[in-house]
């Protein structure tokens, strides 16, 4: 069985038992055994869904373009900006959200019609970049492409 599915019957097992293990903890009197076993088996599943989600952000961050810029979400290609979504923890499915919290597209690498060139480079991002890996801002009127 693959880790994922393993996760999920997991989690559906807990669903299906949950009520009934905290009606019976809750009846009086108090029982340390069945307070255990419960945390015990919310704290194991807690952490094999965090070391799993970890995983996950490893692979999914690992595909994120070296320079840590991406193109926001939006209607228009030709008018997005490219936010720097950096390489941390990504946390938030399929889209990015940049230092400056616009949501950008999970793509990686360079698009495929080979525009990333052309996206100008959110301000409020450069700084924001500039702060966290001192990437030097560009100075006012020059081009800022990714």
């Amino acid at each position: 069985m693959d880790p994922d599915h393993a996760l999920l019957t997991r989690l559906r097992d807990l669903t299906e038992t949950l009520a009934g293990d905290v009606s019976w903890l809750a009846g009086p009197p108090l029982r340390a055994d069945g307070m255990r076993d419960l945390g015990e088996r919310l704290a194991c599943l807690g952490a094999d869904l965090i070391s799993r989600a970890g995983v996950l952000d490893d692979i999914a961050a690992a595909r994120l373009p070296a320079h840590g810029w991406i193109p926001e979400c939006g209607p228009d290609p030709r008018r997005r900006l490219a936010h720097y979504v950096g390489r941390g923890e990504v946390r938030l499915g399929l889209i990015y959200f940049s230092g400056c919290g616009a949501g950008c597209f999970p793509f990686y690498g360079t698009d495929p019609a080979g525009k990333t060139e052309r996206h100008e480079r959110c301000d409020k991002c450069v700084k924001e970049a500039y702060r966290l890996m001192s990437v030097p801002a560009a100075p006012p009127g020059s081009a800022r492409s990714s």
